[in-house]
């Protein structure tokens, strides 16, 4: 090759020889492809409406012949996953579980060939997200609390949800096992959220922590019954991969990160220490 290679996406041939890729590289032709970038902790919800919005990718599955959006089941059975769901999950009568395929997909950035569709992207993503959970199912820790590897992904969304620091992942799982060994609620505000659905405006009341819902685990034993958001690869790892520790409880600190505790009364005094930093935060944003 006596011109220069030009970086880029590029549509190679079938089984191409190593000097059929050169002459395509040397071209600088550049395939025309899409982006497709989910980011992890966002839910189902959020992936289905960007390729929605992607007019790259053709619409098979999340929009029916009419033109109009399909519900979660009809996603479920347009991409036959229907059987990887539980049956509460199938025939919950709440809409937001109801044939929920939350969880099932892997976040990432990825490219794909304009005109492909939504179908192909939605499988792709669930395969690899299978994939993922499996083997890391199959090298799980011992004596978890987790009986099949879908309450694992329930679990590794909710770590997803409840913090972004990667060395805070095992400890995050280590207290919800914790908590779900002793028969402790697990008490985590995302799953509230994700239960109020587009009702959720930035905001959670007592009102909200003291209604029973689906997902609502001040008020359920166990785990929510369907994942809350998109979980990486790190989460779902964290998940069946605890730290050693035996904290119950774990709360911002409001620098970043969170204080873990073993103790209601450390915990405590985590939350008064949390909520002074944050009226120090706000005194000095304060006009003088």
């Amino acid at each position: 090759v006596d011109g220069p290679l030009h970086a880029g996406i590029y549509q190679l041939p079938e089984n191409p020889t190593f000097a059929e890729t050169l002459h395509v590289l040397t071209q600088g032709a550049k395939a025309a492809m899409v982006k497709v970038q989910i980011i992890e902790g966002k839910t189902s919800k959020d992936l289905y409406q960007t390729l929605r919005d992607n007019k790259g990718i053709k619409k098979e599955v999340l929009i029916d012949d009419n033109g109009n959006a399909r519900d979660n089941a009809g996603i479920a059975q347009a991409l036959d996953l229907v059987g990887i769901l539980p049956n509460e999950v199938i025939n919950s009568n709440d809409p937001i579980v109801n044939h929920n395929l939350e969880g099932w997909f892997a976040p990432d950035t990825y490219y794909y060939g304009e005109g492909s569709t939504d179908k192909q992207v939605l499988t792709d993503l669930y395969k690899r997200q299978q994939q993922v959970l499996t083997e890391a199912w199959e090298n799980r820790a011992p004596n978890l609390p987790y009986k099949t590897p879908y309450d694992a992904l329930v679990m590794a969304s909710i770590i997803e949800k409840e913090t972004s620091v990667a060395e805070e992942r095992p400890l995050v799982s280590a207290v919800f096992r914790n908590r779900l060994d002793k028969g402790m609620r697990m008490q985590t505000d995302p799953t509230i959220i994700y239960g109020m659905g587009s009702g959720y405006d930035g905001n959670i009341r007592r009102k909200d922590i003291d209604e029973k819902t689906s997902y609502n685990t001040y008020q359920i034993d166990g785990l929510p019954p369907t994942p809350i958001a998109l979980p990486s690869a790190a989460s779902i790892e964290a998940t069946l991969h605890p730290a050693d520790s035996d904290a119950l409880y774990f709360v911002a600190t409001g620098n970043g990160g969170h204080k873990f505790t073993n103790s209601l009364a450390a915990h405590n005094q985590a939350v008064k220490d949390y909520l002074s930093v944050m009226r120090q935060k706000k005194s000095q944003t304060l006009p003088q």
